[in-house]
């Protein structure tokens, strides 16, 4: 579930066609702190960038036995993004 190579790409890229950015993370109710700090620099750094480059987030998260948990994770992951309602969360199936 890390998405560090993912934040330092986008700190790499100049592009301004770039437009969506799409992820499928393998999402687990438990998460490292690592981890979890991986997600809140990529949020970050998409929240930020945005008003300069708007670049619109799909996060497709598994729906599992548990399914609206697995919602509110990715809500607190992305928490600016969500917030300013800058990420579409797509409920996928197992």
């Amino acid at each position: 579930m890390s998405v560090a190579p993912i934040t330092a790409a986008l700190q790499t890229i100049e592009s301004k066609t770039l437009q969506h950015i799409a992820l499928h993370p393998g999402v687990a109710l438990t998460i490292e702190d690592a981890v979890f700090r991986e997600w809140q620099d990529l949020d970050r750094l998409l929240a930020q960038s945005w008003t300069l480059h708007p670049v619109r987030l799909q996060v497709t998260y598994e729906i599992g036995e548990k399914g609206r948990d697995l919602r509110d994770q990715m809500q607190s992951l992305l928490p600016e993004l969500t917030r300013r309602r800058l990420v579409d969360l797509v409920g996928g199936t197992d």
